[in-house]
């Protein structure tokens, strides 16, 4: 950090950095650690040491791979802690992991693509829906209650929708190929 910038001015750049960087983190934390709540437990680790270790935070360089390296750290000290993923603590497994993400990258990005054409095909209401559930993790019970419908027909709803997305998905993905080979 630079000594001449007021310390105050120094946190305050730092808490956005911290901030905007917390969903990339945990789409990075999940990439290793599947299960959310277990992901996210990673993830308060590793907002609370980048937190502890801002003073070495170099400016000059980007923030979201001094992070996903802090959070690399801290997947690998949950995966020794916990014993259902103690199998998980080695080195080679990680490195598997990235060159498989690395391999698929195309195609992910392909499969978002038409996520996102899909997302925008369906009525507002429904996407409405989805962005609370997903994004804002709204519990399904408010959504019943916001819907003035049971939280069975909700399951049932979010069930159909992405059902529905999934065959879209698939459907552009399919079209895309046929179009590729002309």
């Amino acid at each position: 950090m630079d000594p001449e910038t007021p310390a105050h001015l120094e946190e305050e750049a730092f808490l956005r950095s911290f901030m905007g960087a917390e969903r990339t983190l945990l789409r990075f934390i999940l990439r290793y650690v599947p299960a959310i709540n277990d992901a996210r437990d990673v993830l308060q680790e590793t907002l609370v040491t980048l937190w502890a270790k801002r003073a070495e935070y170099d400016e000059s360089r980007e923030f979201l791979p001094w992070a996903c390296g802090i959070a690399r750290h801290k997947v690998r000290e949950f995966w020794r802690k916990q014993p259902r993923w103690a199998a998980f603590a080695h080195d080679d497994l990680m490195t598997l992991i990235d060159t498989r993400s690395e391999e698929l990258g195309p195609q992910l990005a392909l499969r978002r693509e038409k996520l996102r054409d899909c997302l925008t095909k369906l009525p507002a209401h429904q996407r409405a829906m989805l962005e609370r559930y997903y994004s804002e993790e709204e519990p399904v019970d408010v959504l019943a209650l916001r819907e003035g419908r049971s939280t069975e027909a909700i399951y049932k709803m979010l069930q159909r929708l992405r059902r529905a997305l999934l065959e879209c998905v698939e459907r552009g993905i399919r079209s895309e190929g046929t179009t590729q080979g002309i």
